[in-house]
């Protein structure tokens, strides 16, 4: 069996770094790009949940570059985790079919940066100094719904004549509490708070002028929202 986890010759003085990604060929090439600069040093990298959750008991890092692809990634309970570890930050390396509202989500929720996987090799150099320094590392037009709030447009929906004015991530939580889904496993499918789920369900139930997940789960019946 490969082995999942490699601990890296520590240097004082450097940026230290923990790489976790789903495959650990592609670890060892990031480390290699990393560690050729002189202020970054790689720690530890890892290619599954159990050793990112030991990596951030075991190791004082400043970075984690993390691999959204990774198996049964759960962003909540990593950021907590990462949290404990004084000033840690998270960089997520993205694909081209990234989900705008979950990197909005990621930076309220703590994440400090995120790099598309096609970048060249001096972005990633670039980006693990700049979270560093204390930067949010980010596309322009991406931070701009961060901070005026209108990541979230409202679509009309008209349901039996009537129209409700929700948005995109409100009508995301309606699909899965009618699946089923406990806040947090709404929360962990969105990669939010639960807090901001239950904020998101209240705002639901206002619009919608419901009291409660059962008054919802019948109103979904009654207007064709469950099947």
């Amino acid at each position: 069996m490969a082995e999942t986890k490699r601990r890296i010759k520590k240097k004082s003085g450097s940026i230290k770094t923990v790489i976790a990604c789903s495959y650990p060929i592609y670890g060892e090439g990031l480390s290699r790009i990393l560690q050729e600069d002189k202020a970054i040093e790689v720690v530890a990298e890892v290619s599954n949940l159990i050793d990112i959750v030991e990596s951030c008991k075991q190791y004082d890092f400043d970075i984690l570059l993390l691999d959204i692809e990774l198996k049964g990634l759960n962003l909540n309970k990593i950021l907590t985790l990462v949290k404990k570890n004084k000033d840690a930050k998270v960089i997520l390396l993205i694909d081209d079919s990234y989900n705008e509202n979950l990197l909005i989500n990621g930076i309220r929720s703590g994440i400090r940066g995120y790099l598309n996987k096609n970048e060249k090799s001096s972005e990633l150099i670039a980006s693990v100094k700049a979270v560093y320094d204390g930067e949010l590392w980010a596309e322009r037009k991406l931070m701009g719904k961060v901070v005026d709030g209108s990541s979230y447009p409202t679509k009309e929906i008209n349901l039996k004549g009537q129209v409700y004015d929700l948005t995109e991530t409100e009508i995301k939580i309606i699909k899965l509490l009618l699946r089923g889904l406990t806040n947090k496993e709404i929360a962990d499918e969105l990669y939010i708070s639960e807090k901001t789920v239950k904020f998101h369900l209240y705002k639901v139930f206002k619009k919608l002028a419901l009291k409660n997940r059962s008054e919802l789960m019948l109103f979904g019946f009654r207007n064709g929202l469950i099947t």
